[in-house]
């Protein structure tokens, strides 16, 4: 089996060989996403497979025995109902177009739908990002999103400058790689955080000089020279929220217990495990949750995150004048 590591909702991504038959029928389909769901699933020893197996190929007889001819996407929705009695709340499924979309989006014309995240100088001095989800697996635009993310930060960096405030709270996830390598001037070069398996092995994940990736695999980087902050030593401010998930998890853990990092706001959704995608025969591929996420000092997370202080916030003033959680960490900032 070839594994390929790129990450989505989740973290990281395995690519797994088709199935080498030239045929393939819908039980074979089914045999083959069991044999990946068994093996990987972070929650392979917590679930009746049995159970699971005996509704999902009772599904596929009814099927055929009320259709002249079954075929491969008629067990999508079993595979969705597969995913779902894993019961991690995180595994999901991508049908081939969808996924033929998310390698290439670096072809579409709209590049907003790329660069998800905005920026401005506050006048108390302070740094602000927003960042929201980033979902695509096109190389093209995993490095334009770290290119121009690093960009904003070097347009807002200066001398006087006091702290930063990295806004997550519309973070829905997507690929955490090129976050990663975008937010790197503030992670600094080494281990941000780790990814446990379900064998309990542990996979470190880094920034360094403008590249990230998984132990010694380079994921995502930068096309060129990686920014370094003025001073790299400003308190940093995280805020979170209900809709921080999955990939926006990983860059909450890369923060936390992080010096000079300081979290602010509601607790995360409850989603910080990772997710490796699997290639099926038919080109469709499955986002199977297989590891769960540790901080850098070995903290081991699987739900939500909580910050390190508790600030409710409505949804709609995120951004505006009367924003109660930018106000705490401004006030923080300023302390510091």
């Amino acid at each position: 089996m070839k594994y390929v590591f790129i990450s989505f909702i989740l973290i990281f991504i395995t690519s797994c060989s088709k199935n080498k038959k030239t045929t393939v029928t819908p039980k074979d389909y089914l045999d083959e996403v069991f044999k990946i769901v068994e093996e990987h699933s972070i929650r392979r020893d917590s679930v009746d497979f049995n159970a699971i197996k005996k509704d999902a190929y009772a599904r596929l007889e009814e099927y055929t025995r009320l259709k002249n001819k079954v075929s491969i996407e008629d067990c999508y929705p079993i595979l969705k109902i597969i995913l779902i009695d894993l019961g991690d709340r995180h595994s999901f499924f991508m049908p081939k177009e969808q996924v033929e979309k998310w390698q290439t989006t670096s072809k579409s014309s709209d590049i907003n739908k790329i660069i998800t995240f905005d920026s401005k100088y506050f006048n108390q001095g302070i740094g602000y990002i927003h960042m929201k989800g980033f979902g695509s697996g096109d190389s093209i635009s995993i490095q334009q999103y770290a290119d121009s993310l690093q960009n904003q930060i070097k347009s807002i960096d200066n001398e006087n400058l006091k702290g930063w405030i990295i806004d997550l709270r519309e973070n829905k996830g997507g690929n955490c790689w090129p976050m990663l390598t975008g937010l790197g001037p503030f992670l600094g070069n080494g281990i941000c955080g780790y990814f446990i398996d379900n064998k309990q092995k542990k996979s470190s994940w880094f920034y360094r000089d403008g590249e990230s990736g998984i132990d010694s695999m380079i994921i995502a980087k930068v096309s060129k020279r990686p920014y370094h902050l003025i001073n790299d030593l400003n308190p940093i401010a995280i805020l979170t929220g209900h809709q921080t998930a999955s990939s926006g998890e990983v860059v909450v853990t890369a923060f936390h217990n992080k010096s000079n990092a300081r979290s602010f706001g509601e607790p995360t959704r409850g989603l910080s495990t990772g997710n490796a995608n699997y290639t099926l025969s038919d080109g469709s591929m499955i986002f199977l949750t297989r590891s769960i996420y540790s901080d850098r000092e070995g903290n081991v997370f699987g739900g939500k995150i909580e910050p390190d202080e508790i600030i409710k916030f409505s949804y709609q003033s995120i951004g505006q004048p009367d924003d109660p959680v930018i106000k705490k960490a401004m006030e923080w900032i300023n302390e510091n």
